[in-house]
């Protein structure tokens, strides 16, 4: 077999040179799945074996929260439910990326964990409302089965992790999984450290090349959108806050039983439920901002970082495929069959990782691009119907101020 340096091979080299508008800057062909390089054969559309929801109800005692699942396998049309909590999450994703060790997979990422303790609550309180706020935000239960909703379809509408056992088990048995405790030790945190070093490796194949680029300046991107996008939601609750307080002290300040101060009091009342309505339609739009565009900010802020892993991941191999060219050309006549052996095993290493990273990142192009378009309209939508709701609102309350009749 011909021996060829990696580093000066293009494995998906193209000929075309109007394909490429710039060439560190990503295209249509580069980020959205119609890349030009040599790739396998694109793979069947892959349905989901189930459908889950999650239901209502939400168990908390103490510290331990259940979620009610409900799934329905499509092929029978069987249903089943079960309560998980979120350590089983956590297990389920250990479980999956065990049993499925193949480089070039981009992970669904796993949701943080809720606030469910006082003092996890009192921190994430403060850190919405402000260092100086009394107030504590309530549980978030439905925010949290909606992200592990959408985590779980992640899960199940990628063709490897959707046909996994471990999955089904987890939808379908009564009994969770084993809660054992999922710790990272510090030496898979100085291998990833030493990982980190060869992220500025260029890459043989401009496919990856222009991709590692593009996500290298997107990933701070939508890091900063994400936080943007949180601080204009802290300050509607923030808002929210104020509005209550200022609407609770217009109730309260009654004055003398003299007919000018029971007046006083009457438009203090219809003012109060002004602003209560306003409270509630920003409470309303703050809470809808969170769960369609801010959720999907959120959550690809987290997928980003996983494909950014997976490329790391690829650019070691290609690392370990060049070293081993290079120890192939200076072994000894002895040693050259053993040289050979580790070069042709790192050559396939690579080369599987490569098919498989191609295939992943096309697929998440096109879900990312489906899923933004999807938050976009729903986002707007709800903007919508709550500038009517509130509009309504207020000329309700704008009419009944109009009509109080003053009479001294």
């Amino acid at each position: 077999m011909e021996e060829n340096d990696p580093s000066s091979v293009n494995h998906c080299k193209n000929d075309d040179p109007n394909s490429f508008s710039e060439p560190n800057s990503p295209t249509l062909e580069t980020v959205s799945g119609f890349s030009t390089c040599s790739s396998p054969v694109p793979p069947e559309p892959f349905e989901p074996l189930f459908s889950v929801k999650f239901s209502g109800t939400v168990e908390k005692d103490g510290d331990i929260v259940k979620y009610t699942i409900k799934s329905i396998k499509k092929n029978d049309d069987v249903s089943f439910v079960v309560q998980r909590q979120y350590e089983d999450f956590e297990w389920l994703e250990h479980c999956l990326l065990t049993s499925n060790p193949l480089p070039g997979l981009i992970i669904p990422p796993l949701p943080p964990k809720p606030a469910i303790t006082s003092e996890m609550a009192e921190a994430k309180s403060k850190r919405q409302l402000g260092s100086d706020t009394k107030t504590l935000i309530g549980d978030q239960f439905n925010k949290d089965c909606l992200q592990l909703e959408q985590y779980l379809r992640l899960l199940l509408c990628h063709c490897l992790f959707g046909r996994d056992e471990v999955l089904e088990k987890f939808l379908t048995e009564k009994e969770p999984p084993p809660r054992a405790k999922v710790k990272r030790g510090i030496f898979s945190r100085i291998s990833e450290s030493l990982e980190g070093r060869k992220s500025s490796h260029r890459d043989c194949e401009e496919f990856f090349q222009k991709e590692r680029d593009w996500i290298s300046k997107y990933s701070v991107q939508i890091k900063e959108t994400n936080e943007a996008f949180c601080s204009v939601v802290y300050s509607q609750q923030r808002l929210c806050n104020v509005l209550g307080h200022l609407a609770t002290a217009l109730t309260l300040a009654q004055c003398s039983n003299e007919n000018i101060a029971k007046l006083g009091n009457k438009l203090c009342s219809l003012f109060s439920e002004a602003l209560e309505d306003a409270r509630h339609g920003l409470q309303v739009l703050s809470y809808n901002d969170e769960n369609t565009l801010g959720a999907y900010v959120d959550l690809y802020t987290r997928y980003i970082e996983s494909e950014k892993e997976m490329l790391l991941q690829r650019t070691c191999l290609l690392v370990e495929y060049e070293n081993a060219n290079k120890a192939l050309d200076k072994a000894k006549p002895q040693k050259k069959a053993a040289a050979e052996e580790a070069k042709f095993a790192a050559e396939k290493a690579f080369e599987d990782c490569s098919d498989v990273a191609r295939q992943e990142i096309k697929k998440f192009h096109r879900q990312r691009v489906k899923m933004f378009q999807e938050s976009l309209e729903k986002f707007a939508e709800a903007q919508l119907r709550n500038a009517r709701d509130v509009t309504a609102m207020l000329a309700k309350s704008l009419t009944k101020i109009k009509q109080f009749e003053i009479n001294l």
